[in-house]
């Protein structure tokens, strides 16, 4: 495998959140605890969103594999956020017992009846699939999803958005909140393509959708959401789906349709370790995956923010991922050409090798792949940490319009055990930059293509008003 040559682009400053978390030896380098970016429109779009929170609904889609289903990273940066910049809503649920898999950890999930499922993993079934990620569907003559809430969910001044297939085909269903009937005052419900829209009661132990399927009859279940109905605070959405990699986003079919209701700002496609897992290397298309999900997600909300991540350390049957690094460098790349946002999770957390450490130490389960619940409430905490460093440096520099940090270099890694690992640190620096001259044939998309980077980044490096270049003429690439 090559070597994968980097230049750290510039010195950081001090992390102004280091000291919140005692990470006990791990090896989590505090220089990649940020968020990156790599144009002027993103980063105002980014500042924005956190400034007008208080009056505009902040609303994260946290897509990912095993990893995120069990939404524990993700609970951490909720009530993170949500502690900081008001509570918005509890955002998405989903039956996972009636899917077959194992639940979320903040409530559990039960059911009667016989359910079909389809996950996005899986590809395409016969169910379609939803903003979840997952769907169910029965034709019991009577079935119950059930949502028990380890505890007591506050709801007041609430909606609550069902997701289901709102069809000539559709079964009777009832949704209860402990014992109070939502469906029982039909001037309180508002049907639409998607399904419905109710008022909620100031609070809920447990949810039920009793369904009653008449022969020919079905109902299919995408989800549901609680929003707040004030227009201000956060709202995370958690919706993994394990054993699922990058490709999956392409198969949610009601995607298109529920999104929307949904209206996220920032939505992280929190993939990898499904992708590079087995084989150790990079598949050749998956760089047009990652294309396809991120230009599905933008034509269904072109403003919005997404945010590609890279891998944690991994080993597999006593050896390395040394695809880590190269899966970080292609993410990387790819946010830099599209106008991402990029989260170096594998450098923060420790980098090559570092994963065993991470077990030593009972953040990580010994399979080398999962977190235990102290690594996963770490990096729950690192997500929210990482968005407060690059605000806090936003707004100590104003004039900030690419915030580029690349990752540390790793030698030799075909040869690397899990016992024998050579990581080679760097010393942040400032770089030197690259000099194009501009030949016959050039545009600047080729150019920022060539070295993944923004047209806009290399714009206003050498002061460009347009597009416009000439052959000869000589370019400062970022």
């Amino acid at each position: 495998m090559k070597n994968i040559l980097i230049v750290l682009l510039f010195l950081l400053i001090d992390n102004p959140l280091s000291a919140q978390s005692n990470t006990e030896g791990l090896n989590v380098d505090s220089n990649y605890n940020y968020i990156q970016f790599y144009s002027p429109e993103v980063r105002k779009m980014l500042q924005e969103h956190f400034t007008n929170v208080s009056s505009e609904k902040l609303v994260f889609v946290h897509y990912g594999g095993s990893h995120i289903q069990a939404e524990i990273p993700t609970t951490i940066a909720r009530e993170m956020f949500q502690d900081k910049y008001g509570d918005g809503g509890r955002g998405l649920i989903f039956n996972y017992g009636a899917a077959n898999t194992y639940s979320s950890v903040n409530y559990k999930s039960t059911f009667s009846g016989n359910w079909s499922y389809a996950k996005s993993f899986q590809g395409r079934k016969d169910i379609a699939l939803g903003v979840c990620g997952m769907s169910v569907d029965t034709k019991s003559a009577t079935a119950e999803l059930n949502f028990s809430f380890k505890s007591i969910l506050e709801t007041e001044n609430s909606l609550l958005y069902l997701f289901y297939e709102n069809d000539n085909t559709q079964g009777e269903f009832s949704l209860w909140f402990d014992t109070i009937n939502l469906l029982s005052d039909s001037s309180q419900i508002k049907y639409t393509e998607y399904g419905l829209v109710v008022p909620c009661p100031k609070s809920v132990s447990k949810i039920s959708i009793k369904v009653k399927c008449p022969a020919g009859k079905h109902f299919t279940f995408y989800g549901l959401n609680i929003e707040n109905i004030e227009n201000k605070g956060v709202i995370y959405h958690s919706t993994g789906v394990g054993a699922a990699a990058i490709r999956s986003i392409l198969y949610l079919d009601k995607l298109e349709q529920q999104l929307p209701i949904i209206d996220p700002d920032i939505v992280f496609l929190d993939f990898g370790t499904n992708d590079i897992l087995y084989t150790n290397k990079i598949d050749p298309g998956l760089r047009v995956q990652v294309q396809k999900a991120i230009t599905k997600i933008k034509s269904i909300k072109p403003e919005v923010l997404v945010v590609l991540t890279s891998t944690q350390d991994l080993f597999y049957k006593g050896k390395i991922i040394t695809a880590g690094p190269i899966f970080r460098d292609l993410m990387d790349s790819i946010a830099r050409v599209n106008n991402c946002l990029f989260w170096n999770w594998y450098d923060l957390s420790g980098g090559l090798g570092t994963i065993k450490t991470w077990a030593n130490l009972g953040y990580a389960q010994t399979d080398g792949i999962h977190l235990t619940t102290k690594g996963y409430h770490l990096k729950g905490l690192k997500i929210f940490e990482s968005f407060e460093n690059t605000l806090a440096k936003i707004n100590a520099q104003p004039t900030l319009s690419t915030l580029e940090i690349q990752g540390k270099i790793y030698h030799n890694t075909d040869a690397l055990k899990i016992d024998t690992v050579v990581v080679i640190e760097m010393t942040p620096k400032k770089s030197i930059g690259k000099i194009y001259t501009v030949k016959s044939g050039d545009t600047l998309s080729k150019i920022a293509q060539k070295y993944h980077v923004s047209v806009a980044a290399i714009k206003q490096k050498n002061n460009l008003k347009s597009t416009v270049i000439r052959i000869g003429q000589k370019l400062k690439i970022p």
